[in-house]
């Protein structure tokens, strides 16, 4: 998905205490504490046979594929408002949408990456051959589709689906834009690692990441924490790194790219814009 950063401003405390007081003691015994047992066992409780030992392999697919399922419905809740709450960062966008058109040409197959409703897909469209869309959420793509079919753009398309699709052909996109997703991903080098092979060989790839190491207005930091506060008590199901800029950069070039590109965006959240070939 594009950026978590959209809702970051829309954290409030309320939410957070809200919260705790629906979920009782509840909310406190899934951090480590309740009020209910004591530490001590109970005597005429009567003793719990062992728990059954599931190999970890199995029991880690099995969390991944809970996880996968819970951002995707996140995401397909937000589809509908996203594009309003998109709006903040319009500025910003404008000026990254100028910079990635400076690589692009009209022979180029493209793969926009965690692509949501398809605004920016569509601002990239003209310049190029084919560009695919490509995000976790149905309803993300849903929107992104009546936008396509509105407008009438013919050199789009627009998939549900994750980076690791069988139907993505290695070595077949000159070009594979992930505008404010990496610091999203929990297997971030998996995924830069993938992109590698499904670019040609002197491909791009372009990106926009938060850095949430970098330094960033109190009231800012505030959210950020605000944010990992309702991640730990369940409320949001989405992984969030806490990068540095030079941590994008060495996780990008660890896949075998070379830089050619790297520009701080200094906004309220601050990010950096990198351009680097395979």
């Amino acid at each position: 998905m594009e950026t978590c950063l959209v809702f970051l401003p829309l954290i409030k405390l309320r939410w957070v205490t809200k919260y705790i007081f629906q979920s009782g003691v509840g909310a406190f015994s899934n951090c480590g504490f309740s009020h209910h047992r004591s530490v001590l066992p109970d005597r005429n409780e009567a003793p719990k046979s062992a728990p059954q030992h599931v190999p970890t392999v199995v029991q880690n697919a099995k969390k991944k594929v809970e996880m996968t399922l819970e951002i995707q419905k996140f995401w397909d809740r937000q589809a509908k408002r996203y594009d309003q709450a998109e709006k903040q960062f319009a500025t910003v966008y404008s000026d990254i949408i100028a910079k990635t058109c400076k690589y692009l040409n009209l022979k180029d197959n493209v793969l926009d990456y965690g692509c949501a409703t398809g605004s920016k897909t569509i601002e990239l469209a003209e310049k190029v051959k084919q560009i695919h869309g490509l995000d976790i959420s149905s309803e993300m793509i849903s929107e992104a589709i009546k936008k396509k079919n509105e407008l009438k753009i013919s050199n789009i398309s627009f998939t549900q689906g994750t980076i690791f699709d069988s139907d993505l052909e290695k070595n077949s996109f000159d070009t594979i834009i992930a505008y404010g997703i990496i610091h999203l991903l929990e297997d971030n080098q998996k995924v830069i690692q993938r992109i590698h092979e499904l670019l040609k060989q002197g491909g791009l790839f372009i990106s926009t990441t938060a850095c949430m190491k970098d330094k960033m207005a109190i009231k800012t930091r505030i959210k950020v924490t605000l944010y990992i506060l309702m991640k730990r008590l369940g409320i949001f199901p989405l992984h969030l790194n806490m990068f540095k800029s030079s941590d994008i950069e060495n996780i990008i070039m660890a896949q075998n790219f070379k830089l050619i590109e790297s520009e701080k965006i200094k906004d309220e959240i601050p990010a950096i814009f990198i351009i680097a070939r395979k």
